[in-house]
């Protein structure tokens, strides 16, 4: 072999060395890069909800009814003037715009409104108090200021002679909103013309007479919903003895059915006072008791339990019928702060009814409904009148420690303090008049403002604001 031919073998050699060498790196990076595919994926966006403004709707002055035949009230009139506190968070405002009065009544309801600022929520509140002495309207009254909804549980009132109880409906949207009205007695369901399709006008008030439905009933719920616009709804329950004025009460929103409901905020006193009015004829409703009602055919095996913020009380099991209302009465209680559990094999809506007797014989009464369990920041406001406490419940098994702050008031000074709640426990705290308060690193407790001097009383539950969306994918 010549040293050409050695010369041109090694070149062929070295060649085929490196094409080898390239194409063994060329199925490695093939192996290793990922394989292009043809993929369909659809356009998607996040999309956070804008924060809507926040409003709560004061429901005004008392009313008097003139004549309640029928199923929508004939003859209204106003019945002196509410006073009414209104406040916001920090960096918000409340702007009070008045609404059209009950059926052209100068009622005077009231809608609160706190303008929202991009995402961020919010905080608005108020509370409305009325004292009222007349020959047939006398009492202490207070209630929240709402917020709209779809759906409102009412418990409380009664039609039976000398007790009225009035549904007020405030719609504070500028569309119609269309109401239909279920409810239940001790009987079961309430039936008859007028309960569905109740049409309510923009930014206005409707009342409509419980006793245009049913007389003489004693124990009814009532559950409101709307189609439309928006409401607030209530009941207006006032009470007259052989011609003598005996209390009177605004009842505000309770908790939806659950099978445990806390009905914190129920004030007992004047016990000895209390027991001998309700021994006379006509006054045996001046007794505490609890109202059950159980949705659907199930009966209701109830545990019932009171407790005060010292952990004394009572408790004591009985049954419930399914389908109608049960009135539960309260005895020998002693002169206390309470808050009552309802524990159920099956959901139930409830609220607890007390009253007052002053030195004079002079009466009231308080409806308090269910609370709901509380979260995030809630706002409140404390009405003007008898002194207000605020009693905040832990139905859980663990201790939680909210924060509690006194944030504006006429001559007060913004306090912020830590509220220990212990597990399966309660605590209170008293109210400055017209102060403006929010409750937070609460989620999971209950709460109410109560009202309360000889001869006058109120309560009602605190709701936290609705929950906003949270931001969602959306595909077109």
């Amino acid at each position: 072999m010549t040293r050409r031919t050695i010369v041109r073998t090694g070149v062929r050699l070295a060649v085929g060395v490196v094409a080898l060498a390239v194409g063994a790196g060329v199925v490695a990076a093939a192996t290793a890069l990922p394989i292009p595919r043809l993929e369909d994926r659809p356009a998607a966006r996040v999309v956070t909800p804008v924060a809507l403004d926040q409003q709560r709707v004061c429901e005004g002055s008392l009313l008097r009814l003139s004549g309640d035949t029928g199923a929508s009230a004939t003859s209204l009139s106003a019945v002196g003037s509410t006073a009414t506190v209104t406040g916001a968070g920090s960096g918000d405002r409340a702007v009070r715009t008045p609404l059209t009065g009950a059926d052209g009544s100068p009622s005077s309801p009231l809608l609160v409104t706190a303008p929202a600022d991009g995402t961020r929520i919010p905080l608005v509140a108020g509370s409305q108090s009325q004292d009222v002495q007349e020959s047939d309207l006398s009492g202490f009254a207070a209630a929240p200021c709402q917020e709209p909804t779809n759906s409102t549980w009412l418990v409380g009132g009664s039609t039976q002679t000398g007790r009225t109880t009035l549904i007020s409906l405030v719609n504070p949207t500028d569309v119609n909103s269309t109401v239909d009205l279920s409810v239940w007695a001790e009987n079961g369901a309430v039936q008859g013309p007028g309960l569905q399709g109740i049409v309510v006008a923009p930014r206005s008030q409707k009342v409509v007479p419980l006793s245009g439905f049913a007389t003489d009933l004693a124990s009814p719920v009532v559950h409101v919903t709307s189609r439309g616009g928006q409401i607030v709804s209530s009941l207006q329950v006032s009470v007259v003895r052989t011609l003598q004025a005996g209390g009177a009460d605004l009842v505000s929103a309770s908790a939806a059915p659950a099978r445990r409901v806390t009905v914190p905020g129920v004030v007992v006193r004047d016990t000895d006072r209390v027991a001998a009015a309700a021994g006379q004829d006509g006054f045996a409703d001046l007794a505490p008791v609890v109202r059950v009602f159980v949705p659907g055919e199930a009966n209701a095996q109830l545990s019932i339990q009171l407790s005060t913020t010292s952990g004394t009380g009572a408790t004591f099991t009985v049954s419930a019928e399914g389908g109608q209302v049960t009135d539960l009465p309260l005895d020998d209680l002693a002169a206390a702060d309470y808050t009552a559990t309802i524990d159920s094999n099956v959901p139930v809506v409830a609220g607890v009814r007390t009253s007052s007797v002053a030195t004079d014989s002079s009466t009231d009464l308080a409806w308090t409904g269910g609370a709901p369990a509380l979260s995030g920041t809630t706002m409140f406001t404390a009405a003007t009148g008898p002194a207000g406490l605020l009693t905040v419940t832990n139905p859980t098994n663990r201790a939680i420690e909210a924060t509690y702050r006194l944030a504006a008031g006429p001559g007060y000074r913004a306090v912020t303090t830590k509220l220990a709640v212990p597990a399966n426990a309660s605590v209170s705290s008293p109210l400055r008049a017209r102060g403006v308060y929010t409750l937070s690193s609460a989620d999971g407790l209950r709460a109410a403002v109560s009202y309360e001097e000889s001869g006058a009383i109120a309560a009602y539950p605190l709701f936290s604001p609705t929950a906003v969306s949270s931001p969602v994918t959306v595909y077109p």
